[in-house]
């Protein structure tokens, strides 16, 4: 049972039965009563049944929705408990992987300033105040300070406490990057409404979904009902500076959180952001409303030795030592929480004597780069050291570097420079080894394959008998189908396979406990979904067209393939627009191409000549379709453009008509006319996504079971699809389709052997980030890979090759 408002399609039901029922009766009475069957005092004997009924179905209503609304609110308790212990079991581990063994939090001194009218104890505290406060009271909050100051490191010790002090029915904390959340999208509708795609709750409910696995029904309640205290880091990672007077992405984010609301007010928020970056965005008018703001202050010297101190268990350092007699230079550097962790892991007692002393340098900034520096190697050495110790110890151990491996600190500062990426995320495979080298490669495999299979494509032929082999239309016609349906495949086959080969981290390393069995359930799926759309499907299109060639469904109606041709168009078509590159219009030259898209196939389609020599139909198609893309690009056609003109043309071309005795082709044309109207009307820039989600919608609406969908909807395109095609046709289909996906999934393999063979990522690239992560060189947020701080991201960005040690 989902959480969520209870539906009350069950209670219509049985209303209106009731109804109809009771309806029913009193007009079958009168009916009577007029034609002398009835007599009149019999007439209360016949309305009392129908009026009895329909008391029994009201009170079943009732009943029915009481109790899923008991179960609904049972359901949203669990999921609230299953998410407070995943979130916990995430960043329980988190702090300890960032604070180090024994978490050893310093506590800094903050200064508050109350929100207006608010409660919050105002000026000079510590951390741990602050932590006791707000868990009693959560409401809005900014914490702010200088870069290193310890911001995620108190939002992560946050969201623990926040654990800790949460009641059963309480909201639970969610740590988030709030530098991925999209800016939401406003276009105007064709009859003056503007209309606000995307937005805060709807990216907060997306993120649940994502890192947290919860179902969207559910978590779309959760958030609804604010339920959900957002954590939200980074804001000064959304822009990296302020541009003229257009409204930065930070600054839409802030409009975004102060309309987030709930029935007591303003909703609880946690936000970091450095304090000049949200001194800038003050100026600007932009600051999160109703907030209390936290400044963090910089670690004084007695903090600095009690932090090595508690570090060292009271056993001495070489950084004790080095800040005893530590000048204004590294006083100034180490202030700053992430550069004196740095320091504690380059002059702590696994790195002793391995670094020049710091009173050597003049200058912070030179403390800095030197700790910048040496970082890398000495958590490669405590990394390499901690693996060696774990193994030597019993099998049996806890320890995550019992599975861990040993490294070269030139190899990991290489790797790591390549896979930094924007926002300090690591980047993809493609943008490691080159994007042009990447799609060069790609290409060249993509290539290869589709130009074998076509090849191997004439073999085909000898599966079938030669009367059923057919190009019904002409060999032109069935390869520009197959070109779409290529392409088609592809899109589809990038989103399987996209997520699957991207840096992310797995289930072990955030914390989350999984089973051999899970593991190796979600193995299977991942490459059963693969398998699915590589090979099932264009199986089954070709079973679905050799049943019509071989006589199978004769028994079905005549204008069944007419509504058949429609739902198919329709529905590629929507598949088509569920692609961001492929959506309608994006401006009023855009739109004014999809409208001019259709008109010039049509015409194109009308002046197709009679002629049936090839090369004649081959220049003429050129010289044609040259012009209308040339006219297309001054009105800067999207995809959707040329997806509606080719159809129109195929439409123009036919020699049918599209009512209903046009068969698959006219309802095909009919289903493309609709799509072409509809689109023009409702799909404006930045309706991929929403497209998308009302496909899912659809889906989940038709509650068939997964592969009997798969099953089902392949068969009735391949029988659809002889019709238009002939078999020939559909098995070249079929071929393109299986080409296509094992070109596509070869060619992301492909980039990653080559960039893993220069150099540029790890060959196993899991294990590699699962170390880093471990070794402190990576953090968790949101689900995905950051690096450990904005400065180590910017250092690599700037220092292509390892120092010299």
């Amino acid at each position: 049972m989902e959480t969520g408002r209870p539906g009350p399609a069950g209670v219509r039901w049985m209303l209106g039965g009731g109804v109809v029922v009771l309806v029913a009766g009193c007009v079958w009475a009168g009916w009577s009563v007029s034609r002398g069957g009835l007599q009149p005092q019999d007439v209360s004997g016949v309305l009392g049944l129908p009026v009895g009924i329909l008391g029994v179905l009201v009170g079943a209503a009732v009943s029915l929705s009481a109790l899923r609304l008991q179960q609904a609110t049972d359901a949203r308790a669990v999921a609230l408990d299953g998410l407070a212990g995943t979130v916990e079991e995430i960043e329980v581990a988190e702090r300890a992987h960032m604070l180090g063994n024994g978490a050893h939090l310093i506590d800094l001194r903050v200064e508050v300033t109350p929100r207006q009218g608010g409660t919050e104890p105002p000026g000079p505290q510590r951390l741990s105040d602050v932590a006791a406060w707000y868990c009693a009271a959560p409401g809005r909050l900014v914490v702010t300070g200088a870069p290193g100051a310890g911001k995620t490191v108190f939002a992560v010790h946050l969201v623990v406490r926040l654990l800790a002090a949460r009641g059963p029915a309480d909201p639970v904390p969610v740590r988030l990057a709030i530098g991925d959340l999209p800016a939401p999208r406003t276009h105007r509708r064709w009859w003056g409404r503007w209309r606000t795609v995307g937005g805060f709750e709807h990216w907060l409910t997306s993120s649940l979904v994502k890192v947290y696995g919860l179902r969207e029904r559910t978590a779309a309640d959760l958030v609804a009902r604010r339920l959900v205290i957002p954590v939200l880091d980074g804001l000064d990672e959304m822009d990296t500076e302020v541009e003229g007077d257009a409204p930065s992405r930070a600054q839409q984010a802030l409009d975004e959180l102060n309309a987030y609301e709930s029935v007591d007010g303003s909703a609880p928020v946690v936000l970091t952001c450095r304090e000049q970056r949200y001194a800038e965005l003050s100026e600007r008018y932009a600051w999160l409303r109703q907030s209390a703001l936290l400044r963090i202050a910089g670690v004084g010297a007695d903090e600095a030795r009690r932090y090595v101190e508690s570090r060292s268990d009271g056993r001495g350092s070489p950084l004790g030592t080095l800040l005893q007699g530590a000048g204004e230079a590294v006083a100034q550097a180490l202030s700053s929480p992430f550069y004196l962790g740095l320091a504690y892991a380059v002059y702590g007692e696994a790195a002793r004597g391995q670094a020049q002393p710091l009173a050597d340098l003049g200058t912070a900034d030179e403390v800095r780069e030197h700790l910048l520096a040496h970082y890398i190697p000495a958590a490669t050495r405590a990394a390499n050291a901690a693996a060696r110790q774990a193994r030597r110890r019993v099998v049996a151990t806890e320890s995550p570097w019992g599975r861990q491996g040993e490294y070269e600190p030139a190899r990991v500062h290489q790797w790591l420079h390549h896979m930094a990426g924007e926002e300090g995320k690591l980047s993809s495979f493609g943008d490691a080894l080159g994007v042009r080298r990447a799609r060069v490669l790609a290409g060249a495999v993509m290539v290869l394959t589709v130009g074998a299979a076509l090849v191997w494509g004439q073999a085909v032929r000898r599966c079938f008998p030669a009367r059923w082999w057919d190009h019904e239309h002409g060999v032109v016609v069935s390869v520009a189908v197959a070109g779409v349906a290529g392409a088609l495949a592809g899109a589809l086959c990038v989103a399987v396979v996209s997520d699957e080969m991207s840096f992310t981290p797995t289930d072990e390393v955030r914390g989350v406990r999984v089973s051999l069995r899970g593991r190796l359930g979600r193995a299977a799926a991942q490459w059963a979904a693969i398998a699915s759309w590589a090979l099932l499907m264009p199986v089954v299109l070709t079973l679905g067209a050799v049943s019509r060639v071989a006589g199978w469904l004769e028994w079905a109606p005549e204008h069944t393939s007419y509504g058949v041709g429609a739902v198919v168009c329709f529905g590629c078509c929507v598949g088509i627009a569920a692609s961001e590159s492929t959506v309608a219009h994006g401006g009023g030259r855009s739109l004014l191409g999809c409208l001019v898209a259709p008109p010039v196939g049509w015409f194109l389609g009308v002046l197709t000549p009679e002629a049936e020599s090839l090369p004649e139909r081959v220049i003429f198609y050129a010289v044609i379709w040259g012009f209308g893309v040339l006219l297309l690009g001054l009105f800067d056609a999207s995809g959707f453009s040329f997806t509606a003109g080719f159809g129109m043309f195929l439409v123009a071309a036919w020699p049918g008509t599209a009512g209903p005795g046009g068969g698959f082709w006219g309802g095909a044309g009919a289903g493309l006319i609709a799509f072409c109207v509809l689109g023009c009307l409702f799909l404006g820039a930045g309706s991929a996504e929403r497209t998308w989600r009302g496909v899912g919608r659809v889906r989940r609406a038709v509650r068939l079971p997964t592969w009997l969908k798969m099953m089902l909807i392949p068969f009735t395109v391949g029988v659809a699809g002889e019709e238009l095609l002939g078999l020939a046709g559909v098995a070249g289909v079929a071929v393109v389709w299986v080409a296509t996906c094992a070109g596509l999934v070869l060619g992301i393999l492909l980039v990653w052997f080559v960039a893993g063979c220069l150099g540029r990522v790890p060959l196993r690239t899991d294990t590699f980030t699962a170390w880093a992560y471990h070794a402190g060189l990576l953090r968790i947020v949101g689900g995905d890979y950051q690096f450990r701080h904005s400065e180590l991201h910017a250092w690599l960005v700037r220092n292509p090759r390892a120092p010299a040690p």
